[in-house]
């Protein structure tokens, strides 16, 4: 496959190097301001979209075009482009003029446009899509990491399939922070987006630019306009690339021989008498290393992508249509993501008042991963756990256990550790999850300035998930029983809109009057179920009806949801000068009792352009203008759909009589609250845009306060109930404030374009109270075996913070200990040894209990950052992307298992070598002991919090396209660019664990799948 892949490579590349042009037009580029000679634009030749020459020190050119007259297309940053007919028995002049720096371009903000320069509220840009998708991306989320000041995009994992997790402005709930996506103008819930079918990306950050949205809006919109098709001759666009990715860090367990004196010296320590699995001479197997065991789960994983689109049209109609393919491998074995994507937009001009269009999307997504969360049965921290001196397979061709059945008397010594190889590959998972997202819609101009539209959209999904995990005989953890878990479901879900626009202006005075009432219905249905006991495992037999055993009913789950919402919103600008806009809401939920399901939302903006002002006369200042916003939105995206009304769940599980059956029965497992409001989420955005210079430094700063007011949250379950599950309520009140910072500089030295930009963004979360919840802070259940319980979320502290006991470093001697005392001259840490670690008794009770935890931060950070620098050269450009994060605390949760000899002989983390030893005083790492009754690693201290700090180059490209003399002999306008990609190249970090982008809230890394590193070769070819 990659042999073919580069064949057809080098043929597109080199195919037409022999061919000439016959034709020659020469000319001259001035600057329109002093008609100087204009250094460095770009010329191209009948409508190719890349260069075909380049405008010399004095401004010449010179280029080979396929005949004697057609069109030039001039271009340059920061100029205006001119578009002019040549003829080549003449030698052309053409001007170039400044413009307004993309200030005049309109942006999709929600039902309408508005001129960015007018803007009156926060608004974010992605720049440079085309660019941005050369990379190799497969979501809209991975396109906006490090890109947009306040828009923190944190990949969570590197599992193949996984969605990165985008937070605008903070977190302000406890429940679903997802922001809404809108296509094409319609609320987005389909299958992921092709990122080649995108045109352009737009961000509403605060509540009066999302509140339009309503309920589905409280954490920001994601706007995104799909590629339509223009009026002309069919265009053909092909984008292929292929890599290959690997993991920059992996865990390094001990060797065979560094196994067994490790636990020889951890039980020496405790005072125990080392197990005969580690002794030399009682186990010699046991000392010869066979297996590297993370050699054996990663991999060298190829990824490839290949995006075919034709578009184009009449004066009547446009289409564009496209297909994708996206297969991605994992890092560790057997795991890949493959998506299918096809996608049909047109749109007509029945007449010149009405036009119809359609949007017609469908995914097919199969993705197969693993769990690399879990402590116990975690893909990775498996192959640190497991017996080096061990092999992948025994002699049968088999897997292996910890110990060959034959010493089986040392199988305790080791643990009860899944084989890590067979941990992957012995399952037989299919995940396949189909959707269609229709949009369709009809505008007629009623009036020249009013204007009604209907919008329909229509998404289906279905999903079928099935697992079936054989017996694993080996010894560790061995299972005897196989199992078939089998699920599966559907989902539809439609909205309708109706949108009217009436657009007025009397002289300097511009009216924009939009009114929309939207519906939206869902309904979703769905069931899973267990069986077991296979008589065969082959992959024909994998079907329930082959069971031998059923214990349980299958469960099932269905329900609808129901939202409708009117509108209106009203925008006014007067004189190019002050800006107005103001909108309402009301919004109703099926989610909610009848006497609160319903609530209304408004919000407000303004701005004020002062660099139009008459007394405003600042020669470098292009753009100035003040602006300010607040809104409200409504959020009950926390909630369940039958919040407010539970219903009764049923079961098999109770056992009555003797012998004893299993019996159906139902019961209440959850509280219900009818006077739950909806959660509010509240914005105060003040901001200054600028461009100077000629508009080549363009510059947005702004300060933003977001609250949650009446956070929806559980309540602690009454005792005297019999229920298990509190009921829904509003609790309390959470803020975010913060700064956001925007540059970009665009210029030109010699033939070197470049364009420098870079965005800062700052944030402090605050739970500011709990007035309607049951306990004076919120215990979360994240957690490390069960023991440690890191997160609390209390009013005056973030949310999910860290609540732990302070360390103050690790006992060198008992003299030591016995100096740590209360006042009362008694051991505060009774039973510590030299070489565990020190507690600080910070309430000053004498004693190291819970009491002594203090908040030590949380997992946001509180600055992020982006950098990306574009240059051209000629026919070459280099795009560089860096991205990170400051002020991040992270719980290492993989410490308590890779460097704790106390739990069940797991093999452990290279780094122990390095604990504490007499001789070893300024180890960070408590001794080695088969016992902890200080609870070195049982305690929830900040010895597991590290600075998740990093600065990555998210990606690094390199470029070049064909001059039109090489290819344009195959059809005129036909143009290719070859390109070279690095993404993730290099962290710096100062965090010990595989990956410092391992997420926001309560996360604890045990070991997760790190973000790969990804060359990429890939090609761009326009016809």
């Amino acid at each position: 496959m990659k042999f073919k892949f580069y064949i057809i490579l080098f043929l597109c590349v080199f195919a037409g190097m022999e061919l000439h042009a016959q034709h020659t037009i020469r000319g001259v580029v001035v600057s329109d301001s002093d008609k100087e000679p204009f250094i460095g634009a770009t010329i191209i030749a009948n409508g190719n979209t890349n260069r075909g020459a380049v405008s010399d020190i004095d401004g010449t050119f010179s280029l080979d075009v396929p005949s004697e007259t057609g069109e030039l297309t001039v271009s340059f940053i920061g100029m205006q482009t001119q578009i002019v007919k040549y003829n080549v028995a003449e030698f052309i002049t053409i001007t170039l003029s400044e413009m307004m720096n993309n200030l005049d371009e309109f942006m999709v903000i929600g039902y309408g446009t508005a001129k960015r320069a007018d803007l009156t509220t926060s608004v974010g840009q992605l720049e440079n899509v085309a660019r941005t998708v050369d990379r190799p991306v497969s979501s809209v989320n991975q396109m906006l990491q490090g890109q947009i000041a306040g828009v923190s995009v944190v990949s969570g994992s590197g599992e193949p399939g996984s969605t990165p997790q985008v937070m605008i402005r903070g977190m302000g709930t406890l429940g679903d922070e997802s922001p809404l996506y809108v296509v094409d103008g319609m609320p987005y819930y389909g299958g992921r987006i092709n990122p080649n079918d995108i045109e352009t990306i737009a961000v509403l950050k605060d509540a009066a630019a999302a509140a339009i949205y309503g309920a589905q809006a409280a954490s920001g919109v994601i706007v995104i306009t799909t590629k339509s098709g223009k009026s002309g001759a069919p265009k053909i666009s092909l984008d292929v690339y292929r890599g290959v990715q690997s993991a920059y860090k992996t865990p390094e367990a001990l060797n065979a021989v560094e196994y067994a004196t490790a636990y020889r010296n951890a039980a020496t320590h405790a005072g125990t008498i080392p197990n005969a699995a580690h002794d030399p001479e009682q186990n010699p197997w046991g000392q010869v290393t066979r297996t590297n065991w993370m050699d054996e789960i990663f991999r060298t994983a190829a990824v490839s992508n290949l995006n075919l689109q034709i578009s184009g049209g009449s004066d009547k109609g446009r289409y564009s249509s496209s297909f994708g393919y996206h297969k991605k491998e994992g890092l560790l074995l057997n795991t890949d993501y493959e998506l299918f994507s096809f996608r049909l937009k047109s749109e007509y001009d029945i007449t010149n008042k009405f036009r119809v269009g359609q949007n017609v999307y469908f995914n097919r997504g199969l993705s197969r991963g693993t769990n690399t969360g879990s402590s116990y049965s975690g893909a990775i921290i498996n192959a640190v756990y497991m017996n080096p001196a061990a092999p992948v397979y025994d002699e049968a061709g088999n897997f292996h256990g910890t110990v060959p059945f034959n010493l089986s008397q040392f199988a305790g010594a080791y643990g009860d550790t899944y084989n890590p190889v067979s941990l992957l590959l012995r399952p037989t998972v299919n995940s396949p999850r189909l959707n269609l997202n229709a949009i369709a819609y009809g505008e007629y101009d009623i009036l020249n300035d009013l204007t009604f539209r209907s919008s329909f959209s229509i998404d289906l999904w279905s999903w079928t998930d099935k697992r079936f995990s054989p017996r694993a005989p080996e010894i560790g953890r061995p299972s005897g029983m196989n199992f078939l878990d089998q699920g599966a479901g559907n989902s539809s879900r439609w909205i309708w809109d109706q949108q009217v626009n009436y657009n007025k202006s009397f002289g300097s005075h511009n009216f924009a009057l939009t009114g929309v009432y939207t519906a939206q219905y869902r309904k979703e249905e769905s069931f899973s179920f267990q069986v077991q006991n296979f008589d065969r495992e082959d992959d024909w037999f994998q079907y329930a009806g082959n069971a031998g055993t059923i214990l349980n009913i299958p469960n099932s789950g269905a329900f609808e949801d129901v939202l409708t919402s009117a509108i209106g919103r009203l925008m006014y600008d007067y004189d190019d000068r002050y800006f107005v806009m103001g909108s309402l809401r009301r919004d109703e939920s099926s989610r909610l009792s009848s006497a609160t399901k319903s609530d209304v939302f408004y919000a407000a903006s303004a701005a004020w352009k002062i660099s139009s002002e008459s007394f405003f006369d600042v020669s470098f200042i292009d753009l100035l203008k003040l602006r300010g916003s607040w809104g409200q939105i409504g959020n009950i995206n926390t909630l369940d759909v039958y919040a407010f009304n539970v219903p009764m769940s049923s079961g098999n599980n109770v056992i009555l009589g003797d012998p004893g059956l299993r019996n159906r029965h139902l019961s209440i497992n959850e509280m219900t609250n009818s006077n739950l409001l909806w959660e509010r989420s509240e914005t105060i955005n003040v901001g200054i845009d600028a461009s100077l210079f000629s508009n080549k430094l363009t510059l947005a700063a702004e300060y933003y306060e977001k609250y949650t007011r009446g956070l929806i949250h559980r309540l602690t379950p009454d005792p005297h109930s019999g229920v298990s599950t509190g009921a829904f309520a509003n609790v309390g009140t959470v803020s975010n404030k913060g700064i956001e910072l925007s540059l970009n500089y665009a210029g030109q030295r010699g033939r070197v374009n470049y364009n420098i930009g870079g965005n800062l963004a700052t944030i402090k979360n605050n739970l500011k109270d709990l007035d309607g919840f049951t306990n004076d802070f919120i215990p979360h259940t994240q957690n490390v075996r069960g023991i440690i319980y890191p997160y609390r979320s209390e009013p005056g502290q973030p949310l999910y913070s860290y609540h732990l006991v302070p360390h103050l470093g690790i006992f060198q001697n008992q003299e030591q200990i016995e100096q740590h005392v209360n006042a009362d001259g008694v051991k505060i840490q009774p039973n510590a040894r030299p070489g565990d670690l020190i507690f600080q008794d910070t309430n000053g009770d004498g004693r190291i209990s819970d009491d002594d935890r203090v908040f030590m931060g949380n997992a946001m950070p509180d600055f992020s950052y982006g950098l990306n620098i574009s240059l051209e050269y000629n026919n070459f450009d280099l795009q560089i992307l860096g991205q990170g994060v400051a002020g991040v605390k992270l719980f290492n949760g993989y410490k308590f298992s890779a460097y704790n000899a106390g739990l069940q002989g797991y093999n452990l983390d290279r780094r122990v070598l390095d604990a504490w030893t007499p001789n070893n005083p300024n180890a960070t790492i408590p001794v080695l002991s088969t016992q902890d009754p200080n609870a070195n690693f049982g305690q929830a201290s900040d010895w597991y919090l590290e600075s998740g700090d990093y600065f990555r180059i998210k990606n690094l490209s390199l470029g070049y396209t064909f001059p039109e003399t090489m290819l344009g002999k195959i059809k005129p306008g036909t143009n290719l660019r070859v390109y070279l990609a690095a993404e993730n190249l290099f962290t710096i970090t100062k965090y010990s664990g595989l990956d410092p982008e391992v997420g926001t809230g309560a996360v604890i890394d045990n070991g997760t799948f790190p973000v790969p590193r990804t060359f990429t070769l890939g090609l761009n070819l326009n016809l």
